[in-house]
C-alpha cells in the first residue's frame, strides 16, 4: 500500500505571487453581519465517474441551493445517483462564515472562511447515510487580480457510513483538501486546475487533478466543465476519469 502525503502548496503560492504586482489592499476587517436575505443561487452539476475493471459507471446529479443571509452563506445539497440502481443520497445542510476579508498576504487580497455542516441520515438503499455525519473545515482565498489561489481543508466525522461517488461507501473519518488555481483569461472566461485530496483513516484514499473552464454566460448565469484525472488512489473500486459539467443561476 502506498502512502501519499498532502501536497505542499506554499511554494506554488509564493512563485505566482512574485510574478504579479499587488494592488494596494485595505487592512483586515471583520465581515459585516446583514439582517436581510441576499443572493439566492441554484447550481446544477452532472458528474460522470468511470470505473476500472468493468465496474459500473456512476452518474451523479447534484442540486445545490445557496443563500446569503445574516452574514453567512447557507447551502442545501441534494445528490441523485444513477448506476446499476438509481436513488438519492445524503442531503447536506451547511453554512460558511467569512470572519476575515481584505487582508494583504503575499501581495494578495485575502479572505479566510470557516465552514461546517451535517450530512443527514437520508438516501436510497446503497446511497444513504446511516446516521447524522457532521463535518467542519476552513479555507482561504488569495486574489492577485487575474490570478487567484484557494485552499480548503475539511474533516468528516463518519460515525456510521455514507456513499461517495468517487470513494464508494465511506465508513471511517475522511479528510479532504482542495487546492484551486484560477486564471481570468477574459472578462467572461477563466481557466484553472483543482488538486483534490481525499484521505480515509486507515490509509485508503484518492488524489485527483482536474483542469477546468468557467464561463460567465450572463450576469446571473455561470457555466463550468472539467475532467478529473486520478494521480493516486487506493480504493476497493478505483476510477478512470471523472467528467463534470455544471450551470449556476443567481436570483
Amino acid at each position: 500500500m502506498k502512502t501519499v502525503l498532502p501536497f505542499t502548496v506554499a511554494s506554488i503560492i509564493a512563485a505566482f505571487a512574485s510574478a504579479y504586482t499587488p494592488p494596494s489592499a485595505p487592512s483586515a476587517q471583520c465581515a459585516p453581519c446583514h439582517g436581510t436575505l441576499d443572493t439566492l443561487a441554484l447550481t446544477e452539476t452532472v458528474g460522470v465517474y468511470t470505473k476500472k475493471e468493468n465496474a459500473s459507471t456512476v452518474t451523479a446529479l447534484d442540486s445545490l441551493f445557496t443563500l446569503k443571509a445574516l452574514g453567512l452563506d447557507w447551502r442545501v445539497d441534494v445528490p441523485v445517483y444513477i448506476s446499476d440502481t438509481s436513488g438519492y443520497g445524503s442531503i447536506e445542510v451547511g453554512t460558511t462564515w467569512t470572519p476575515l476579508h481584505g487582508m494583504s498576504f503575499l501581495g494578495a487580497d485575502t479572505a479566510v472562511t470557516v465552514d461546517g455542516g451535517l450530512f443527514t441520515p437520508t438516501g436510497s438503499a446503497g446511497y444513504e447515510a446511516t446516521t447524522v455525519i457532521p463535518h467542519v473545515g476552513a479555507g482561504a482565498v488569495l486574489d492577485w487580480g487575474a490570478l487567484s489561489f484557494g485552499q480548503t481543508v475539511d474533516w468528516r466525522f463518519v460515525g456510521g457510513s455514507m456513499y461517495d461517488p468517487l470513494l464508494g461507501t465511506v465508513a471511517v473519518d475522511l479528510a479532504t483538501l482542495v487546492s484551486s488555481l484560477d486564471y481570468k483569461w477574459t472578462d467572461c472566461v477563466s481557466v484553472g486546475v483543482d488538486l483534490k485530496q481525499y484521505y480515509l483513516q486507515g490509509g485508503d484514499g484518492a488524489v485527483t487533478l482536474t483542469p477546468n473552464l468557467q464561463w460567465t454566460a450572463a450576469s446571473n448565469v455561470d457555466v463550468s466543465a472539467g475532467v478529473g484525472v486520478p494521480v493516486w488512489q487506493n480504493l476497493a473500486v478505483e476510477n478512470n476519469l471523472v467528467f463534470t459539467a455544471g450551470v449556476s443561476f443567481k436570483f
